[in-house]
């Protein structure tokens, strides 16, 4: 009975060379990052962001990656994530969260795009159009775009982060319930994106969304999704909790912190 449900050996190896392209295509980011100059190293805004991160990272349990967060530069709200469990913010987007439950909403966002798998989507989607244009090039003997164009430099261009609409609205939900499993409120999320929707009015926190939803929309959507499953979401209030900001630290911590790097 246990051979038979045994995974083939084949399946283990292909998971392997995914889970190894992830971690390779996530250094590859870290380090176009780091050479850029646009990571910070020291921020009063680590020890909550890691924190926080480390609740939703728990919520989103079973997953076989390392969580990163990352502080980087910025003075208009954004945040992404990366294959390999990273998470990057900028500095707007901390300054600007009015309270933990914004953040962590955030933050289960982001995480939501790697569980649902919508990073290695685009990943996959670039590595078949790549594919396509190798294809293509024995057949036309020229330098044009089609022979010339690489992986590499797709992802160097950060091409897989073009999510749709569709996986946009996917990770408001996954990352709502993951900030409510996590003990944060997930109409954080819903407080945010009126934030922001004051401040930069329908462009969202995410820069790299390629046909990006609107603001205005988005929140309906998670308004109605909050209304749909009472029995998960009905305890959490909708009313506004303090936005004065984040919590700031001087300490020793406040600082970068990799795990399994």
């Amino acid at each position: 009975m246990g051979a038979a449900l045994a995974a083939p050996p084949f399946a283990s190896e292909a998971r392997a060379d995914d889970h190894q392209q992830e971690i390779q295509i996530g250094q590859q980011v870290y380090d176009d990052q780091r050479k850029t100059g646009q990571i910070i190293n020291q921020s009063p805004y680590y020890p909550v962001l890691r924190r926080i991160g480390s609740d939703i990272s728990k919520a989103a349990q079973p997953h076989w990656w390392p969580m990163n967060f990352v502080i980087v530069k910025g003075t208009q709200a954004n945040a992404f994530s990366v294959p390999g469990g990273w998470v990057y913010v900028n500095e707007a987007l901390l300054k600007n969260a009015g309270n933990e439950a914004e953040l962590a909403n955030v933050v289960g966002h982001e995480t939501g795009h790697i569980v649902l798998g919508h990073v290695m989507n685009r990943v996959h989607k670039a590595q078949t159009l790549n594919m396509i244009f190798t294809i293509g090039s024995i057949f036309v003997h020229s330098q044009g775009a089609a022979s010339t164009f690489n992986l590499a430099q797709f992802i160097a261009g950060y091409g897989f982060l073009n999510f749709d609409r569709q996986q946009e609205y996917q990770a408001d939900h996954e990352g709502a319930i993951l900030a409510g499993k996590a003990g944060y409120n997930p109409w954080g999320m819903v407080w945010f994106f009126q934030k922001l929707q004051k401040l930069y009015g329908d462009t969202g926190f995410e820069a790299y969304v390629q046909d990006h939803p609107s603001t205005k929309d988005r929140i309906a959507r998670i308004e109605a999704f909050f209304k749909s499953d009472p029995a998960q979401f009905a305890r959490w209030s909708s009313q506004t909790i303090s936005s004065r900001g984040l919590p700031l630290s001087s300490s020793s911590d406040a600082r970068l912190i990799l795990t399994g790097v």
